[in-house]
């Protein structure tokens, strides 16, 4: 609270006061404001320790989990391993029963053997053996004959096929000439010419097929046809934009295509 330190005083010394007045309010407000931040103060260390002692307690309480989480561990741990353990002895114990049971077994087989080999080396078994393998050398003998059989018959086989066939082919090329001959026969012959020294038969379709090969004039065509009826082939030529050709060769462009003429039919 504000007071005046010499209230009533001497007037020269009134403005003195009043700003000493001023002064000691200005420094009660600042003392208040400090108890006030001084009791803050207090309140944030009485805060701050009481979360000091909760983060204690929680970090106790933590570690002591952990320990539990750890022993719980541990003790899955061990019960596990004790388990193997167990599997362990009792695949040990099966093993040694195993071992045991074989080790028996082969006992036993070695007795089997040494009591046939003493059964072989009688004379009853020797004779059973001897009778044993004469029955499989005749067996393996007549398994023997009886392949060389079916190969021999399967040779016979083939030839008899092979025969078939080859006999079809002459049939059929037979059949084949035949018809072409019979083509032939059908087909009309218009005059027959001679070509180095032989003579060919011109039928209508070799005429034909050559008259097109050669792009022949309808002209020379028929004077072709009528030489050749009467003839005088070779005593004519065909006729050209310059007259009548009597070259020695004027025929044999024709003559060569009819004499190479082959039937498609």
């Amino acid at each position: 609270m504000a007071f005046s330190v010499f209230a009533g005083g001497d007037d020269r010394d009134q403005a003195y006061y009043e700003n000493l007045d001023e002064e000691l309010a200005a420094f009660e407000a600042q003392l208040a404001e400090d108890l006030a931040n001084q009791k803050g103060l207090e309140a944030f260390q009485q805060k701050l320790e009481a979360e000091k002692a909760a983060a204690a307690r929680s970090t106790a309480i933590y570690q002591a989990r952990l320990q539990q989480e750890q022993m719980i561990k541990d003790r899955q741990a061990q019960l596990a391993l004790e388990r193997e353990l167990a599997a362990f002895e009792a695949q040990l114990e099966a093993d040694l029963a195993r071992q045991s049971a074989e080790e028996a077994l082969e006992q036993e087989l070695a007795a089997f053997e040494a009591q046939l080999e003493a059964d072989l080396a009688s004379d009853a078994v020797g004779r059973e053996i001897a009778a044993f393998e004469a029955k499989l050398e005749a067996e393996l003998a007549a398994q023997e004959m009886m392949s060389e059989i079916e190969a021999e018959m399967a040779r016979q086989a083939t030839l008899k096929a092979f025969q078939q066939k080859l006999a079809d082919e002459k049939a059929a090329a037979a059949a084949s000439t035949a018809a072409y001959q019979a083509k032939l026969s059908e087909e009309e012959v218009i005059g027959v010419v001679e070509v180095e020294g032989e003579e060919v038969v011109v039928t209508a379709a070799a005429h034909e097929a050559c008259k097109y090969a050669l792009n022949l004039s309808d002209s020379n065509i028929e004077l072709f046809k009528t030489a050749l009826a009467g003839g005088y082939l070779f005593n004519v030529g065909p006729q050209t934009d310059n007259g009548t050709e009597f070259t020695a060769n004027r025929w044999d462009e024709y003559a060569n295509c009819v004499s190479n003429y082959v039937n498609p039919f």
